[in-house]
């Protein structure tokens, strides 16, 4: 019975070392899951947005653009709310990130990076995604984010 009990022992040591071999690997597999969900869910495709001039301030508007600062850009919308996030770029390891940010109803999108501005027009009501990925911005039509 002395094999026996010893084959118990190693069968537990065994076990108790595959669990803490597996910890970190399914932490590794959850923060994957979690970046490649993120990517899917803000991967949206639509019709481009119609480039637009920039707007002239006219006496009879009461409100300017709504302007705010993320990720090194400056983005404008004249109305609506906006949601944005930095999924990374590649595999697991990357560091890389772009911006994407939706837009509820934004009527007109303004985007500054070190390339320039760029105005979209995407339309009264509808919603817009901007992505934009090194320094470059572009849009497209739809979008999940209600506000």
């Amino acid at each position: 019975m002395p094999a026996r009990r010893e084959l118990f022992e190693v069968a537990g040591v065994l076990g108790v070392l595959a669990i803490v071999v597996s910890l970190p690997l399914i932490g590794v597999y959850a923060t994957w899951s979690d970046r490649r969900a993120m990517r899917a869910a803000w991967n949206i495709s639509g019709p481009s947005c119609s480039v637009a001039a920039a707007p002239t301030p006219s006496l009879s508007e009461r409100r300017p653009l709504k302007v705010f600062e993320y990720g090194g850009a400056s983005f404008s919308r004249k109305f609506g709310h906006v949601s944005c996030v930095a999924p990374r770029e590649g595999g697991l390891f990357t560091r890389t990130t772009y911006r994407v940010c939706q837009f509820s109803a934004p009527a007109l999108i303004g985007v500054t990076t070190a390339e320039g501005t760029v105005f979209y027009a995407p339309g009264v009501g509808r919603r817009a995604t901007v992505a934009v990925r090194g320094g470059t911005p572009s849009c497209v039509i739809g979008g999940w984010f209600s506000g």
